[in-house]
């Protein structure tokens, strides 16, 4: 049992709604966090993983309409020094995001573990499934960040840009008008992973690969698998948003899929998707 399963099968357990956030009395509720021994990246300072976990719980509200309010974090690190990178990180992120840091807990420990809570005000409720005939919109920068697991040491400017979103992943991006929206997901674990969860009753047919010409050149330049590095990435903080078809879809967001009736597969170029992107505790 990987992640996903497991949190699922909780989740119907305690009777919540299979969803990013939490809806609770009029606010909304999110917490993320990572382990630096399985989250750090070599070229991440510890106050970019600072950063990097707030932008994370951050992408997550605003993805659903929720505006960021208030924001706490746990840190447990080996040394004060650490901890204290990693405190000016999450400061750091706050101010960018206009969000309120109100304290937190701090521990110590072997591994540096940053835990993030922030509490946001929805304009509307939200959740992941699509319905029939929707059209799935995002900004078509998937690619990146995959490359850059891979070529971060490589002095490219495609392999620059990836190494930049995943130090300092900035969740800022424009919403959509809200009346033309039925549900969403940010892509933290991969866009296939966004593609599988959505695809819940329904079916998703993938038409075109969202990403930037620039990525194109770089997977041909180095003999990579252009779908491998848009589908099964992570750590893009980009948004997936189905809207309805009378809706016009504007910059910076393009439609790369649509919803159709069905029994939840995801299809591309005729055949169902391989790519499931990242989890915790899978088994290769």
């Amino acid at each position: 049992m990987d992640e996903k399963s497991f949190l699922k099968r909780l989740q119907q357990e305690l009777g919540v709604e299979d969803n990013d956030v939490a809806y609770l009395n009029g606010v909304v509720l999110k917490i993320d966090g990572s382990a630096a021994s399985t989250s750090k990246l070599p070229f991440q300072t510890w106050s970019d993983f600072g950063w990097r976990n707030v932008a994370a719980a951050v992408s997550d509200l605003r993805v659903k309409y929720a505006e960021p309010r208030h924001l706490a974090a746990s840190v447990t690190a080996p040394s004060l020094d650490i901890a204290s990178e990693v405190i000016e990180g999450v400061r750091e992120a706050a101010r960018r995001f206009s969000v309120a840091y109100i304290g937190g807990d701090l521990n110590q420990g072997g591994d540096v573990v940053v835990d993030v809570a922030v509490v946001g005000i929805p304009r509307r409720r939200l959740g992941r499934v699509p319905q029939p005939g929707n059209l799935l919109i995002t900004i078509p920068e998937f690619g990146y960040t995959a490359i850059a697991y891979r070529f971060w040491h490589l002095d490219h400017p495609t392999a620059r840009r990836g190494v930049e979103i995943l130090r300092r992943p900035a969740p800022d991006w424009p919403l959509p008008p809200a009346d033309c929206v039925t549900a969403s997901m940010d892509s933290s674990d991969g866009l296939a992973d966004v593609l599988w969860t959505m695809a819940q009753g329904v079916d998703i047919v993938v038409k075109e690969l969202p990403t930037t010409e620039e990525v194109r050149e770089f997977a041909a330049s180095h003999g990579l698998s252009l779908e491998e590095l848009v589908f099964n990435g992570g750590e893009e903080f980009l948004p997936v948003f189905a809207v309805e078809p009378r809706c016009r879809v504007e910059p910076p967001y393009v439609a790369f899929a649509y919803v159709a009736e069905g029994s939840g597969h995801v299809w591309w170029r005729g055949e169902l998707l391989r790519w499931r992107g990242w989890a915790y505790f899978r088994r290769p």
